[in-house]
């Protein structure tokens, strides 16, 4: 005769078993499914990086270009996240930095799709969403959109675990929100601090197993910032660190501009306006401009009085861009999803969000799309993330919207990337080489499409970049190696021979202001070589004695 208890323990562990042949059968599904369509993204288009952002890392990670040696120091990524990227082996000679994004994105269309099956959003909606979601980051991959994406599938994955008490999706949430840190630690907490309302913070941490994971993440966190701070703690760059920090007001913000409307302030320190112009178009060359100690007595003499009205104009334009071609799908599918299951709570958030996006607006930095791309994905996402069987109608409302949405993002993104395309497959036509190091200034030079996403090892070996930019005074960079030797720019610049240079007009009128200021010449152009993506012109000032 069968015990009770018997009879128990068997009714108890048949659904604890049927839950988690379930788990793995999404587990499968989420992962064949992430790989095939990333796979399948990459054979149909070829992906550029959103930014150059991305092309100096990997520059810096692998020691070309602007980057006289690899290092994992990558400056916008933690130090961690850098050694990873160095230790990946090369794949067919592609870059250990492409990988290491790619993987990335997979992993998360991975976590995100399984998390919505877990959720009880059911196949069709969890394919809709990596569809709509992740087809433009893995077409145009971008660092900071990538974290944010980790950041989000471990909020959706914390947000399960409430329901199901997993420990395992607990770690694996946890492992999500690791890696998106290391990756870009701002738009991580950015990321978490929108979601603040859509978590039940007391119900989360009851449990124990939550408890124990969300403590082992705050310790590595701890633990990477921490060595993060130790790999920059050398004199070289704790030199480069106190620019940086003087100079962002001026490249990143507002500075410049507020700088140039007190004429008495430049007079006092002896500046013209060029001189300000030049630091904040990033020309750190000149120990005398971007002296640390000179930037920060020029901010703290900016007066913030009537610049409130200008500050508010930056907010709301930074919002109207949640009109725009790269957000306005995200916009439209989460404003119709949350009238779909309007809740106060994602009401909060979407609240939370815009200002979030007017403050960083209002700061100065408005169109930075990519940092908001990720919090609407948020608020899409987690909307999603319920249970539909009980209201059909419902079910039925988010499968049209998101397959509406996924449709006109398709259509957008195949247009630009079919554009990208034939810019990509000139750029492979005019190889750009540089024995010696070519003055590339800002953005002049296309590097997205001269060093995409599948750049591989041969492409890189005959490039040498002295880039102005935020690398330029950092240890590694090709600009301090040149510094250290007679080779500096602005010697180069004084010399007949001249400096190779990449720049747009504007920067050039900046140099000859420059030149006609400091050295009482003007700057002589002569062109090099020209395409028609770019142009290398041959600059020097040499000083009057010695001038034609």
């Amino acid at each position: 005769m069968t015990s009770k208890s018997a009879i128990s323990g068997t009714t108890t562990l048949e659904p604890i078993g049927s839950r988690r042949i379930a788990a793995y059968r999404d587990l499968i599904f989420a992962v064949l499914l992430s790989t095939a369509f990333v796979i399948l993204l990459c054979l149909i288009f070829n992906p550029r990086w959103e930014t150059n952002d991305d092309v100096a890392m990997s520059m810096v990670a692998h020691g070309y270009g602007g980057a006289a040696y690899g290092s994992p120091r990558l400056i916008f990524s933690n130090v961690v996240w850098g050694i990873i990227v160095r230790a990946l082996p090369t794949i067919d000679g592609l870059l250990g930095y492409s990988i290491a994004t790619l993987l990335s994105l997979t992993i998360g269309a991975a976590a995100t799709t399984y998390f919505l099956l877990r959720s009880g959003a059911g196949a069709v909606v969890s394919t809709l969403v990596l569809v709509f979601i992740f087809m433009r980051p893995v077409l145009f991959p971008q660092f900071t959109i990538t974290a944010g994406l980790l950041a989000v599938a471990m909020l959706l994955g914390l947000r399960i675990c409430q329901r199901d008490d997993s420990p395992v999706n607990l770690v694996a949430a946890c492992c999500l929100g690791f890696l998106a840190y290391l990756i870009r630690a701002q738009e991580f907490a950015l990321v978490i601090a929108v979601a603040l309302p859509l978590l039940h913070w007391r119900k989360l941490f009851s449990s124990r197993a939550a408890w124990m994971s969300v403590s082992g993440l705050a310790i590595c966190i701890v633990a990477a910032t921490a060595i993060d701070a130790h790999s920059y703690s050398a004199p070289d760059w704790q030199a480069f660190w106190e620019t940086n920090f003087t100079r962002a007001p001026f490249t990143d913000y507002r500075a410049m501009e507020l700088v140039l409307r007190r004429p008495d302030l430049l007079q006092h320190y002896g500046l013209s306006e060029n001189d300000v112009r030049l630091v904040g178009n990033w020309f750190f060359v000149d120990p005398k401009l971007s002296d640390p100690k000179l930037l920060r007595a020029l901010l703290s003499e900016i007066s913030v009085q009537g610049t409130l009205k200008e500050a508010i104009a930056f907010g709301l334009g930074a919002i109207s861009l949640a009109a725009g071609h790269a957000l306005l799908p995200l916009t439209l599918t989460g404003i119709v999803i949350l009238f779909v299951f309007i809740n106060s709570r994602f009401l909060l958030a979407w609240v939370i969000c815009f200002a979030a996006i007017f403050a960083i607006g209002a700061a100065g930095r408005a169109d930075v799309v990519r940092v908001y791309v990720p919090l609407f994905t948020l608020l899409v996402v987690i909307s999603c993330a319920r249970s539909m069987s009980r209201s059909r109608w419902r079910h039925f409302a988010v499968i049209c919207t998101l397959l509406v949405g996924a449709i006109g993002n398709a259509l957008q993104l195949r247009e630009e990337a079919a554009a990208s395309d034939r810019i990509f497959f000139q750029a492979r036509a005019e190889r750009f080489v540089s024995a010696e190091s070519t003055l590339i200034w800002g953005a002049s030079f296309p590097f997205e499409y001269f060093f995409p996403v599948f750049t591989r090892t041969e492409n890189v070996k005959d490039s040498r970049i002295y880039g102005l930019g935020v690398f330029t005074l950092a240890p590694f960079s090709v600009a301090s190696e040149d510094e250290r030797t007679t080779r500096g720019l602005l010697a180069r610049l004084q010399s007949e021979a001249g400096v190779p240079l990449i720049a747009t007009s504007y920067y050039e009128s900046l140099l000859n202001t420059y030149c006609t200021e400091h050295y009482g010449t003007h700057l002589r152009l002569t062109a090099s070589t020209k395409t028609s993506l770019w142009e290398i012109k041959n600059a020097s000032c040499p000083p009057p004695a010695e001038a034609d």
